[in-house]
């Protein structure tokens, strides 16, 4: 089986999510590589600048949306795409 992990940054809005653990979303910035195999993503390894990878996480669903489904009420709604990924849970502590 070809189980692929995502290591992406964690965009500055959304960093208090994952230091504390309450995000169970988490999308990519605008860019992001269109060959990814999003049924191949198996799991999720935030890089949080100045903090690192720190978790693993299961990837229950990845997709493409966008930032308005992570962020319902920001001000600035776009129709730029993102990579959405929707954790599970966490699974590893580095």
């Amino acid at each position: 089986m070809d189980k692929r992990v995502l290591i992406s940054l964690v965009k500055p809005d959304n960093i208090e999510h994952f230091v504390d653990h309450s995000a169970n979303i988490y999308y990519t910035g605008k860019k992001f590589p269109t060959t990814v195999a999003l049924n191949k993503l198996y799991y999720f390894m935030p890089y949080i600048k100045g903090l690192g990878v720190r978790y693993l996480y299961l990837i229950k669903i990845a997709r493409v949306g966008t930032k308005q489904e992570v962020h319902p009420l920001t001000n600035k709604p776009t129709n730029n795409f993102h990579l959405i990924a929707i954790k599970e849970q966490r699974r590893h502590k580095q």
